[in-house]
């Protein structure tokens, strides 16, 4: 009987734990809807401030943009299809690799580099092939622009620059408060008292700081190689020819293998850090007073 009593116990404390995961998630989720509410906000204020800012009515250039979106949107359906596929065939390789390899055997890393690699100049094809659709909207929004919505006056081009520089700081800060208004909400969800949180975020920040600093470090000798690399593929073949087009190629494969190796050297403490900040995250309290 006891034992009965006992599983019916461990029955409803279930349900009750399945009714809170719901409404953590439910709260989650309004969560992150507003966040997308709130840079969209500050999206459209950015806008606004550089109209302003070149003294052009900003009901016009917004109708350009509407334009630009309707003309931008099929070429960019096909690019996400195309990347999709790019993807979806990646995964499938590396699912095959994990199939013929064991794990932490050099041949499986071989093969996930041979997958993402792979990958990787798929996607560059299906940006190529998107680029012209996408460069003719651009222009057609820069004539509509130019065409429809003239400045009132001509303003100053020093402070024009100066203006918009500006309102990319406002962007900046609102985004920023967005962000903060998205980490209260999500700790609220959680029952997670805030300001503790935001000390384990912190520490993660910290933690994660070394790491970024040497990928980033590494990513700029990636760059700095492969423009190395483009400089003397212009230097030994001539424009539009297949060999200088091969060389492009090349450099690039070598400087996506480069980036890949840059995040990966890194990948375990910045694992690590997300491991500490969860287990940090873990014990704080509820929020005073509830």
């Amino acid at each position: 009987m006891r034992s009965l009593t006992f599983t019916l116990a461990l029955a409803v404390a279930g349900i009750g734990f399945g009714h809170q995961m719901a409404r953590a998630n439910a709260c989650l989720d309004d969560v992150k809807t507003a966040a997308g509410e709130c840079k969209a906000g500050c999206r459209e204020d950015y806008q606004l401030a550089k109209d302003t800012c070149s003294n052009r009515d900003h009901v016009c250039v917004e109708s350009c943009r509407s334009d630009r979106q309707v003309c931008l949107q099929p070429t960019l359906d096909q690019l996400a299809a195309a990347v999709g596929v790019c993807n979806a065939t990646k995964s499938a390789a590396v699912a095959v690799c994990r199939a013929n390899h064991p794990d932490g055997s050099v041949e499986l890393d071989q093969c996930i580099d041979q997958a993402q690699v792979v990958a990787f100049l798929c996607r560059k094809v299906a940006h190529k092939a998107a680029k012209p659709g996408i460069g003719l909207c651009r222009s057609a929004f820069k004539s509509c622009v130019k065409t429809n919505c003239p400045p009132a006056s001509v303003p100053d081009p020093a402070d024009v620059r100066a203006c918009k520089d500006d309102a990319r700081g406002l962007l900046d800060d609102c985004m920023d408060g967005c962000t903060e208004a998205k980490q209260l909400g999500k700790d609220t969800c959680l029952d997670r008292d805030h300001a503790c949180v935001e000390i384990c975020r912190s520490d993660r920040s910290v933690c994660r700081a070394p790491s970024e600093a040497t990928r980033a470090a590494a990513v700029a000798v990636c760059k700095a190689t492969r423009q190395a690399a483009f400089d003397n593929c212009r230097a030994l073949y001539g424009p539009g020819t297949p060999e200088r087009q091969t060389c492009f190629v090349q450099a690039q494969v070598a400087a996506f293998t480069c980036r890949d190796d840059a995040r990966e050297s890194v990948a375990a403490a910045l694992r690590a850090c997300s491991d500490t900040f969860q287990t940090c995250a873990g014990a704080c309290p509820p929020p005073s007073g509830s």
